[in-house]
């Protein structure tokens, strides 16, 4: 540990060490938080689900302590995880064993976002601690080693990785989960000492050529020219000042495929802009050129939504494939692509004056992807189920209420927990309770689970 501070006792001068870093990392209910505190009070507190962080300062020892941030899980949070892991020491990723319940696929969300942060350049080498929670609802949770084997850590060779069973509510396995932290911190010493020179990683995304053709509307893109009533006219604060790109003209008659493709180096570049040059971009707008989505109702432009995103999917140079997984009707998925976290929304010609995504008049239809950065940059409060229609304070509070006064109200879910896909393409009339599941290729229409 680097030794900062000097303190004067008599004639001997004695040094504190510096905390060690970690940031606690993970899905949401996976005891982060309960686990934090066990630690810093030896008792189990009541919690509320984590929307930013809380850190403390824990002993590990006689002579070591750790900051550790634990960091929310929900999935509009996770996406800046790898902020936090930055400046850390070691990344503390916590799990829950006994969710093993095959119908949501959470162990395979866990999965994905383990290695995603990995992958991260911020976390390049970074020490890692692998929490397996909640051993005491033993036999349904897994052990430690089956955790750490469906979770991939075997075949990890860039870094140390250290597994614990532990219960945050027992206490079972902490003091050996503080043994372990300890070890890793010295690890990350030792590395920053020798510069990590060892460690070698997967090159990052290299900057891809600029596209052929504009992709601004002061360029000439047909797309954002055609999009322009739907920006212009929406109630929206954001949108009439929104800086879009837009998407890549395509020859008459062009499959949905053949469309993804003609876009991935622009929205390549788009990526690149945002991530590393912090270019203000507020949205990736793409045409959706088929005649089931501009002349069809939801179902059919569902249908066209899942191949096209599936084809940018699978085009994806992070190789995250987020189309191909088991849980997109989940509340952790998210749409990905290039490492960038997006929002995504539609609008066609077949949703009524009544709706959000009316198109006001245009013959076309369109995917909007919005990069959660853009977001944070606008300095967008967290996400809340409530609602102050009468008196909006906040500007989500007046984007619900601008709609509402249009007679476009959408329905609030009745939590922040929700699936965003069923969000995605959303049913003629928004009563709340139907859903479009679009992202199956038998799209049955069924009613929201409350």
């Amino acid at each position: 540990f680097l030794v900062t501070k000097l303190f004067i006792m008599g004639n001997i001068i004695y040094k504190k060490p510096e905390p060690g870093r970690a940031v606690m990392c993970g899905l949401f209910d996976s005891g982060k938080t309960t686990l934090l505190y066990k630690w810093k009070l030896d008792k189990v507190i009541t919690s509320v689900p984590t929307i930013g962080f809380n850190v403390e300062e824990i002993q590990l020892s006689e002579k070591a302590t750790v900051m550790a941030w634990d960091v929310g899980g929900r999935s509009k949070v996770r996406p800046l995880y790898r902020y936090y892991a930055q400046n850390c020491d070691v990344i503390v990723w916590v799990l829950d064993s006994s969710d093993v319940d095959p119908q949501w696929n959470r162990f395979d969300q866990v999965r994905d976002e383990f290695h995603r942060l990995l992958k991260e350049d911020e976390c390049e080498g970074t020490p890692v601690l692998l929490l397996c929670n909640k051993q005491d609802l033993l036999p349904k949770a897994m052990s430690p080693e089956e955790a750490a084997r469906r979770l991939g850590v075997f075949d990890i060779r860039d870094r140390s990785i250290r597994v614990v069973g532990v219960s945050a509510t027992t206490g079972q396995g902490l003091d050996e989960a503080k043994m372990a932290l300890q070890d890793l911190l010295l690890v990350a010493k030792d590395e920053k000492l020798k510069g990590k020179s060892n460690i070698q990683m997967s090159p990052s995304i290299m900057a891809p050529v600029r596209p052929d053709y504009g992709v601004t509307k002061t360029q000439g893109n047909q797309t954002l020219e055609r999009f322009a009533v739907i920006q212009n006219n929406t109630e929206c604060p954001f949108a009439k000042a929104a800086k879009l790109w837009g998407g890549s003209p395509v020859k008459e008659s062009s499959s949905l495929e053949d469309q993804a493709k003609a876009n991935t180096a622009a929205l390549l570049r788009f990526v690149y802009e945002c991530k590393h040059n912090h270019a203000s971009l507020d949205g990736y707008c793409l045409e959706v050129d088929h005649p089931s989505a501009r002349n069809g109702g939801p179902r059919e432009l569902g249908d066209c939504v899942r191949k096209l995103l599936t084809a940018l999917s699978d085009l994806d140079p992070a190789k995250e494939f987020v189309m191909r997984v088991k849980y997109i009707g989940n509340r952790g998925w998210r749409f990905r692509f290039g490492g960038l976290d997006f929002f995504v929304t539609t609008f066609a010609p077949c949703y009524p004056r009544t709706s959000s995504r009316y198109a006001f008049g245009s013959q076309h239809a369109f995917v909007l992807l919005q990069p959660e950065l853009s977001f944070a940059r606008h300095q967008l409060p967290p996400d809340t189920a409530v609602t102050n229609l009468e008196v909006p304070k906040t500007i989500r509070d007046q984007t619900r209420a601008a709609y509402k006064a249009a007679e476009r109200a959408y329905t609030i879910p009745v939590t922040t927990k929700y699936p965003p896909a069923e969000h995605i393409v959303k049913p003629l009339y928004d009563d709340g309770v139907t859903v479009i599941r679009w992202w199956e290729e038998e799209q049955p229409v069924l009613e929201r689970a409350q």
